[in-house]
């Protein structure tokens, strides 16, 4: 089986550990090969810990550009795509969503090749906007084409079936991260009264004008880990016990964990949320939105964690909540532990060649 993937950025500690373990999970006379739009996107330059030469992931792949990702020329890539599936000549591909420029030219190239396709969808629900008939008659085409999909997980099968995609095309729905290379430097200080944590970016759809306004009703400190557009806006507006640490490098997140009492995620619209499993990865439990497309799948209420729809109008569970957290904590780190080995690279990597093998012995 000759597998050949395209996916958008090579500086992806979420995907690039999946590649690697399916590299290594595949037999001996399977191909892998794992196309990288760029490095990372605008504005992340500054975050990526590793050198292209000294990458720390082990899989084959092909970098097409050293530019930030919105710089790429889409019309380039999508060729670019195209002359690899000549050349590589795979029995399956599997791409990363269905934005790029060249999805709809790869997907018409591999059904007239009897080439197999799959696509990873992160969509947990349908936005509207300007175009959105025209992109919804586009989806409705890549659904038709493809011959798989892989999930975000449980709400994103629900937006897949709203979209008419059978369950039968549906061949994972799991997330995971690098557990594995997600550790503490030192140890946390034990003598600091736990924090609140939010890790993210700065923008309308995160919603953290409500943790602003949450904070204002409880004695506790906020850090907020990211930049982005509403920074500034939000600095003004927040009290003194919110602290805006800025953008911080992955690998020196664990400790910033490791040290909080929860995770909280306000999000308006989330695919997914990432954070949530590198707050679990800690034992720690996460407040979230019903919004994010972690909620009810990775998040359950009253396990590891409280999802709720409205950050403003249940403000008073999400204060119970935290104040609860101390008398809960073993609890939630027990569950979290449970859940990590759920939530794991290894079953993932294994769900996604074995549906890979499934389409292609079909």
């Amino acid at each position: 089986m000759r597998i050949l993937i395209l996916h958008n950025l090579l500086w992806s500690q979420y995907k690039s550990v999946v590649f690697e373990k399916i590299a290594q999970t595949c037999s001996p006379d399977d191909e892998v090969l794992v196309v990288q739009t760029a490095i990372t996107e605008k504005g992340r330059e500054d975050l990526v810990d590793f050198d292209v030469s000294t990458f720390p992931y082990q899989y084959p792949f092909q970098l097409l550009n050293t530019i930030p990702l919105q710089q790429a020329s889409p019309v380039k890539t999508a060729i670019s795509w195209l002359k690899i599936v000549f050349q590589f000549k795979p029995n399956i591909i599997n791409l990363t969503g269905y934005n790029e420029l060249g999805t709809l030219p790869v997907l018409l190239f591999a059904k007239f090749l009897g080439i197999k396709t799959i696509i990873t969808i992160e969509s947990v629900a349908h936005l509207g906007g300007r175009f959105s008939a025209l992109k919804g008659i586009y989806k409705k085409l890549v659904y038709f084409l493809i011959d798989g999909v892989y999930s975000y997980g449980l709400n994103t099968n629900r937006f897949l079936f709203e979209q008419g995609v059978p369950k039968s095309k549906i061949l994972a729905f799991l997330n995971a991260f690098d557990q594995a290379n997600f550790k503490l430097s030192g140890h946390p200080k034990k003598d600091e009264k736990p924090y609140l944590l939010y890790v993210g970016r700065l923008s309308p759809e995160k919603n953290i004008d409500a943790l602003v306004e949450l904070m204002n009703e409880i004695d506790q400190e906020l850090i907020i880990i990211g930049d982005g557009p509403e920074r500034k806006r939000l600095e003004k507006i927040s009290g003194k016990n919110i602290q805006f640490l800025g953008a911080i490098a992955w690998s020196k997140l664990p400790n910033y964990y490791a040290e909080a009492a929860c995770l909280l995620l306000p999000s308006t619209y989330e695919p997914w949320g990432m954070v949530a499993n590198e707050a679990q990865a800690l034992g720690k439990p996460i407040i979230c939105t019903a919004a994010c497309g972690c909620a009810n799948d990775l998040v359950i209420s009253g396990f590891n964690g409280l999802v709720v729809s409205d950050f403003r109008a249940e403000k008073k569970q999400i204060i119970d909540f935290i104040h609860q957290l101390p008398e809960n904590k073993l609890a939630y780190e027990q569950f979290a532990h449970r859940n990590n080995q759920v939530f794991a690279v290894d079953r993932l990597s294994l769900e996604m060649l074995a549906g890979m093998r499934k389409l292609v012995n079909h």
